[in-house]
């Protein structure tokens, strides 16, 4: 019988090994590799007793064309945290070579399984050859795609032979048709032995992404076990359902198996969309953060000509590079609002996101589908219609930008200067903020009000705009708390009552202008209009012949509500630029005096602050990005206009 259809391995045999880092046989040391001719790949063969000890592991090292579709099986293991300390000997083509213990054992194991030919990347990768592995890397998508089998090695140790017996079952249970299942409710519940498998340190490996993702057929060897990969999803999609314990710990292993469920669909991710999920993953060499996953990434080539390991290029440089190239292939500036929350990214220009520790900050994470141009969302088309009415905007032209040194210098025009700003719904400061000139003198429009209801429901389907805005206020301040409580919308609460100052420095009408009106009152679980409503108030609460509770589910009251917590999630805050008496939303970090640009190539306002120092050391005005804005389009609609006269080249450090 097949071992690899049995449910249990071999026992582990001795293993020679060379704790003296001086006498252990180092990585790539004894291999005279010959070069690799155009779309071919090495694989290893176990060969039979040539002299040596029966316990050392003999390969054979050859060249096949990846064309050919040979049959082997790729190997995909973590190279093992002793690997600084020890080495085993094993022998390729007649020459000893070091390996780590942890490789060693996965080998043995493959051979203990009449696995006959391998391919594994530390030995058909020349190493210590840069070119070749610049050109291998991007290759190793189609190698493991390529590969029979891909076997996932985690490890000799497993822990208490019970619970991996009891892993096993439910691992084959679930494989069952529903009705023969033994399992009641999650077949995935007091499985000890499944978190374990989630905690191995082998799902922190950068390079098992890609290697996961592009199996075709896939098995879990762990110790004397043998899992199929499927099976396994399976139970930790039923885990993930029923428990949320360790999730933080165990979100890495999970976030791998996403990747490969996109990549099954035929739905490659983008290369920015795959470095926000896997930024926890971890690498000794902090290059292959990204050139570990370009084989997983639609659009990789968009950023990275081919990977590039030399040190003589600084990883900061090749950041400006990346974004360079992004925004030269889609005449986009887009790219520069995606920046890191790690410490690091302060090493880089303002403008310039640092891959190589890419952490997004929480509430940016929707922009990253929107820069990559996967968000149709309604919300969206609004936060950029202003853009879309300025002719020159996105006009596609030769010097869209230019970029020297840590400078990029794009054209633009500034909207204005920031003198009123408001609070996030969680910080502690709780009044809003404004600066010396904030006035509300120039403010002519009868209805401001309508400026302000715009802007909470900017991802609203709808913009009940025959509705006098003080109707919508009136009204969010009349209701009880239970009504945003009940919902999970007790936040837009809070944010009200901390702008509540603000909206009244406006004129906004905060309460209602007949004394004769109900609070809304709670029955059976859901919103109903008392028995007097005030006229202005009807649409709110379906009061038509066309009642829009029937059709939607619930009552409109409640989409409103969230509409105002998505937003409220993006931790912007409002913002009154006193130059164009414009209302819009600014990125939290902003500042009052700080200044709001339209840049050339970007389809969101920019939130720029000018840099004192550089600007006086350098002789030129020199701003630093803060973030993006999004500007009242209603407001805004014809007081700017995108003039060439009016644009200037602006140098963002």
């Amino acid at each position: 019988m097949n071992p690899l259809h049995s449910s249990t391995l071999q026992t582990k045999t001795g293993t020679p090994t060379f704790p003296d880092e001086s006498v252990s046989p180092t990585l790539g040391a004894a291999l005279p590799y010959e070069p690799l001719a155009e779309g071919q790949i090495r694989l290893l063969r176990f060969s039979d007793d040539k002299g040596f000890d029966s316990e050392t592991l003999r390969f054979d090292l050859f060249h096949v064309k990846l064309s050919q579709r040979p049959n082997y099986v790729a190997l995909s293991y973590s190279w093992g945290q002793d690997a600084a300390h020890e080495r085993v000997s094993i022998v390729v083509n007649d020459q000893r070579y070091g390996v780590s213990p942890n490789l060693a054992d996965a080998l043995r194991k493959l051979k203990q399984n009449e696995i006959s030919t391998v391919w594994v990347d530390a030995i058909c990768i020349n190493q210590r050859d840069t070119i070749e592995k610049s050109r291998e890397i991007v290759r190793m998508f189609a190698i493991y795609r390529m590969a029979r089998l891909v076997v996932i090695w985690l490890g000799a140790d497993t822990g208490p032979e019970e619970e991996m017996r009891e892993l096993l079952r439910a691992t084959a249970d679930v494989e069952k048709p529903v009705n023969k299942q033994h399992h009641n409710g999650n077949p995935a519940s007091n499985l000890e032995a499944l978190e374990r498998l989630l905690l191995q340190r082998y799902w922190h490996r950068v390079w098992i992404i890609q290697e996961v993702a592009a199996a075709k057929r896939a098995k879990i060897f762990w110790g004397s076990y043998i899992f199929d990969l499927r099976s396994m999803e399976i139970l930790i999609r039923e885990r993930s359902r029923f428990s949320r314990e360790d999730e933080e710990s165990s979100g890495l292993a999970q976030e791998v198996l996403s990747v490969r469920n996109a990549c099954r669909a035929q739905q490659k991710p983008r290369l920015m969309d795959i470095l926000a999920m896997t930024s926890m993953s971890e690498t000794s060499v902090l290059r292959d953060k990204v050139y570990g996953l370009l084989g997983l990434a639609s659009d990789w080539a968009d950023f990275v000509q081919e990977p590039n390991y030399s040190q003589a290029v600084s990883e900061n440089e090749l950041c400006l590079e990346m974004t360079s190239n992004h925004i030269n292939w889609y005449s986009s500036a887009d790219i520069i609002f995606l920046r890191s929350v790690d410490s690091r990214q302060g090493e880089l220009p303002s403008w310039c996101p640092d891959y190589f520790h890419f952490r997004p900050h929480q509430s940016d994470m929707n922009l990253i589908p929107y820069i990559c141009g996967r968000d149709v969302n309604l919300g969206w088309e609004r936060r950029r219609a202003f853009g879309q009415e300025s002719p020159n905007m996105n006009e596609v032209i030769p010097d869209l930008f230019h970029v020297s040194g840590d400078t990029l210098t794009l054209k633009g025009t500034c909207i204005g200067r920031i003198s009123a700003l408001g609070t996030l719904v969680d910080e502690a400061v709780f009044s809003s903020r404004f600066s010396d000139r904030f006035s509300t003198s120039d403010i002519t429009d009868p209805d401001i009000g309508k400026a302000f209801r715009r802007l909470l429901l900017i991802c609203h389907n709808q913009t009940f705009g025959l509705q006098p805005s003080s109707a919508f206020f009136s009204l969010l301040f009349s209701l009880p708390d239970h009504v945003f409580q009940d919902k999970g919308y007790l936040q837009v609460k809070q944010w009200l009552e901390r702008h509540r100052d603000l909206l009244c420095r406006f004129e906004v009408t905060l309460a209602p202008s007949s004394d004769e009106y109900a609070f809304i009152s709670r029955r059976g679980g859901s919103l109903s209009p008392a028995s007097k409503v005030l006229p202005e108030w009807r649409e709110f609460f379906s009061l038509s012949e066309d009642n829009t509770i029937s059709r939607r589910g619930e009552h409109p009251l409640y989409s409103m509500l969230r509409s105002m917590s998505s937003i409220l999630d993006e931790h912007v805050r409002l913002m009154f630029i006193q130059d164009q008496a414009l209302l819009g939303w600014a990125h939290r970090d902003a500042e009052p005096d700080d200044t709001v640009w339209h840049l050339e190539g970007c389809t969101l306002q920019a939130v720029l602050r000018k840099s004192p120092e550089l600007s006086a050391a350098r002789g030129q005005d020199l701003y630093k990005l803060v973030g993006h804005a999004y500007v009242d389009p209603v407001l805004a609609s014809g007081r700017w206009m995108a003039r060439e006269s009016r644009s200037r080249s602006v140098n963002l450090c």
